[in-house]
């Protein structure tokens, strides 16, 4: 597994009226996405915590606030009321990129590629 910095960083929520509320990466560039392949993917230490583990697959947690910025109104879950979840289903994006392509912000923190 391996923790990886980014100021780039962002989660987002899609609301009720179809609109995405977009939460940045606060505190500095450090623990932005965590991925433990006995712990399950981590953005921050605690804004969003997917344990994938084999009791609760399906169980996420959210914290915001340390790592990623709180909602307008102060709300610190993106799941507005509560701090845990169980996960209908999980989508994961990621970018692909062309053997050497340009990888936005691959340069913003040298010590955290290697």
């Amino acid at each position: 597994g391996e923790a990886r910095g980014s100021i780039a960083a962002f989660l987002f929520v899609r609301n009720n009226d179809g609109t995405f509320t977009k939460l940045r990466k606060v505190g500095g560039a450090g623990l932005a996405q965590i991925d433990n392949p006995e712990s399950g993917p981590s953005f921050g230490v605690d804004s969003l915590v997917i344990p994938l583990n084999r009791d609760n697959k399906k169980l996420a947690r959210s914290k915001l606030g340390s790592y990623y910025e709180r909602f307008e109104d102060g709300t610190n879950s993106l799941f507005v009321s509560q701090a845990a979840v169980q996960l209908r289903d999980l989508k994961v994006y990621h970018g692909v990129y062309k053997d050497g392509e340009f990888i936005p912000f691959s340069d913003a923190e040298p010590f955290a590629l290697s």
